[in-house]
């Protein structure tokens, strides 16, 4: 076998080793800023929900498929110990809560 095959062949089987980052990138830090102010733009439906004491035009069944899909997330982030996904989909829930509690005592739709 040639030198050039030999190196192909052993480049087949090395195995990709990922580096630990000593300093955050500022994608990092962007991340991180994101997942708790995304959460936050849902305090102003909540709070008109709550201050109008109405929910006309909130569907109740579309925030408890989002409350869903955000329970598969917040259980995907503890069974692999992701932080930022569990504070991101963590503050997600509790939000959410807020508008469907608030569609439910101030009469949003079901559909």
């Amino acid at each position: 076998m040639s030198n050039y095959h030999k190196h192909q062949h052993i480049k087949k089987h090395r195995v990709l080793v990922a580096k630990k980052r000593t300093k955050a990138l500022f994608v990092d830090r962007l991340t991180y800023t994101a997942a708790v102010l995304e959460p936050l733009i849902t305090l102003p439906q909540v709070y008109i929900i709550f201050r109008t004491q109405s929910a006309a035009g909130i569907s109740i069944l579309t925030w408890v498929g989002y409350e869903l899909m955000t329970l598969i997330w917040v259980w995907y982030a503890i069974a692999h110990k992701e932080r930022l996904i569990l504070v991101y989909q963590g503050l997600f829930a509790i939000f959410q809560l807020g508008v469907i509690a608030g569609a439910v005592l101030y009469g949003g739709k079901l559909i």
